[in-house]
């Protein structure tokens, strides 16, 4: 079972806990509220609002740039686990999915910028448009309730997957899935060409156990790679390899079993 890449380092220790993505995600809120004061209740005449905005989506689109750069191609990716503790390996988020997020705070904002004679934020006419009025406050409480839910998951470290001896811990956005070792096929999960999805076949569905928003059935839980720095066959190599051996298990994360688990895959 050769890696895909070549010899690498298969276990780093653990960064720093700088969050270098939530100060950007702040970074991003701090703009986007002082653009929304400045905007509606500081600049005077449409043009100005226009200015404001045009800068606002200069922004957005360096952040999603950053984005795309930083979540690489899924073949480019490194070939490596972070050490999270004894007994725990992990798969950390990337600085992709801080950079996305912080293009979609800006992008949001641009939204309920000037242009419209019945401006929510300054100057609505109620009695021209109720409904309009109430639907337009509607989707802004369901926009600011899940960009709260983005940031929060930023601030824990999330989208992630740490391996544990039970199982596979799958930490979503918005949810997560514990898959223990016992309800995966043996023999799976096998190399796909889906370099950003990586779907598990799971023979015991009732074992899976679930909390928040889970998009995929228990049967074939998958693991959403986007904003993971793992080289995604590699990743299938490793999940594999604990499948199919349950006692390396209790050795996850452990430095012996980390050097067998390099010896398995064929790197250094």
């Amino acid at each position: 079972m050769a890696s895909p890449a070549g010899p690498a380092t298969v276990v780093v220790p653990a960064p720093p806990d700088a969050r270098p993505g939530g100060l950007r995600v702040l970074a991003a809120l701090a703009v986007a509220g002082l653009w929304v004061v400045a905007v509606h209740f500081g600049v005077p005449g449409r043009w100005g609002g226009w200015a404001l905005n045009a800068v606002l989506v200069v922004l957005c689109a360096a952040a999603f740039t950053a984005a795309g750069l930083a979540a690489k191609g899924p073949w480019r990716r490194p070939v490596r686990l972070v050490g999270a503790g004894e007994g725990r390996l992990r798969v950390p988020a990337g600085p992709g999915f801080s950079w996305y997020l912080t293009g979609q705070i800006l992008f949001l904002t641009a939204l309920v910028g000037p242009g419209q004679d019945d401006d929510l934020l300054r100057a609505p006419d109620v009695s021209a448009g109720p409904v309009r009025y109430a639907l337009t406050a509607l989707l802004l409480a369901l926009a600011a309730l899940v960009i709260g839910g983005l940031v929060a998951a930023v601030f824990d470290g999330r989208p992630r997957i740490d391996l544990t001896p039970a199982g596979i811990e799958i930490r979503g956005v918005l949810g997560r899935r514990n898959v223990p070792w016992a309800a995966v096929a043996p023999g799976t999960p096998q190399r796909s060409w889906s370099g950003n999805t990586l779907v598990l076949t799971v023979v015991r569905p009732e074992l899976v156990e679930r909390r928040g928003t889970a998009w995929s059935p228990a049967s074939a839980p998958w693991l959403d790679l986007r904003w993971l720095p793992i080289h995604p066959w590699f990743l299938s190599d490793v999940l594999r390899w604990y499948v199919d051996h349950p006692q390396e298990r209790v050795a996850v994360g452990t430095p012996a079993g980390n050097e067998r688990l390099c010896r398995a895959l064929g790197v250094a």
